[in-house]
């Protein structure tokens, strides 16, 4: 399924509201929607035909035969092992814990993978190598993430600044302007402090870059460049503890990224920088006795 679902993941947040019911259950059950009618997966999601018919087309398929067609193509490509359950349940076992767990991540990074568009990772690099200041928005597990992010980018010279402290956020982002790019990192897309401050940062001028899951539609109202993560179905547990992966291969993405634009200016700050924390690491013949 994952071709057509990455699809639908794209586009959901551009849905209207009783699109993304459609979308939900199609995410939710994508191998039963090849053998249903219209009728039949209008009921299931508590929608009109009519709904179904435009969020088909509004996701991306030619049409509602379009959608099933790609649906059932997808899933004759389904290996066995993708089928079998990772998730972790009461009652495992300790040893199968860590497989499970990492098998989760390779999961969420995949489907991010398919969910990044292109094009809007290469604007979201291009702004950020010829910004003149850059703001970092997150809190929560995102505070952690954006802490990243301004560590790698201030290492290869580039002006950013990361406040955990929400207040701190919306001083600087009402202080930026044109030249400037602010980015938001909220796995929901709906965290306030996150939203508000990207708000503020885009009616100030700056150029505003939001890293949020798919269905983060709050946020992406406020966002120039959309760098939407995939997601993870859990059972007992939250999806946050996906989401810092794959927000993060996404920071590194963009510092890549970044570093290719002009790699021996970048290259060569950061070799300076390299040198002098070389002298903050301990070295063997300092603990020889």
């Amino acid at each position: 399924m994952q071709e057509s679902v990455g699809r639908i993941k794209k586009n959901y947040a551009q849905l209207r509201a009783s699109e993304r019911k459609v979308a939900d259950w199609v995410l939710r059950f994508p191998a039963k929607v090849p053998e249903m009618t219209m009728a039949q997966l209008a009921a299931a999601a508590g929608v009109s035909e009519p709904t179904v018919a435009r969020f088909a087309e509004a996701a991306g398929f030619a049409g509602f035969s379009a959608l099933k067609l790609a649906l059932a193509r997808d899933a004759s490509h389904l290996r066995p092992d993708r089928l079998l359950d990772v998730h972790v349940q009461p009652g495992d076992r300790l040893d199968t814990v860590p497989g499970k767990m990492v098998s989760l991540a390779l999961k969420a990074l995949e489907d991010t993978r398919r969910t990044l568009d292109t094009r809007s990772y290469e604007k979201a690099v291009r702004a950020l190598a010829a910004a003149r200041l850059i703001d970092i928005y997150g809190v929560g597990n995102s505070a952690a993430v954006a802490q990243d992010m301004v560590v790698k980018l201030l290492r290869i010279g580039l002006a950013c600044r990361a406040y955990p402290d929400c207040h701190l956020q919306q001083i600087c982002a009402s202080a930026l302007g044109a030249g400037d790019v602010a980015v938001g990192i909220s796995h929901s897309g709906a965290t306030r402090d996150t939203v508000d401050a990207l708000a503020i940062a885009r009616a100030r001028g700056a150029a505003t870059i939001a890293i949020t899951n798919f269905r983060g539609a709050e946020i992406l109202r406020h966002a120039d460049i959309a760098l939407l993560t995939g997601d993870v179905e859990t059972a007992f547990y939250t999806e946050t503890m996906f989401s810092r992966i794959s927000q993060l291969v996404i920071v590194d993405s963009l510092y890549m990224g970044v570093m290719l634009q002009d790699f021996d200016r970048f290259s060569d700050t950061l070799e300076g920088v390299n040198r002098m924390v070389s002298r903050k690491v301990y070295r063997e013949e300092e603990n020889a006795p």
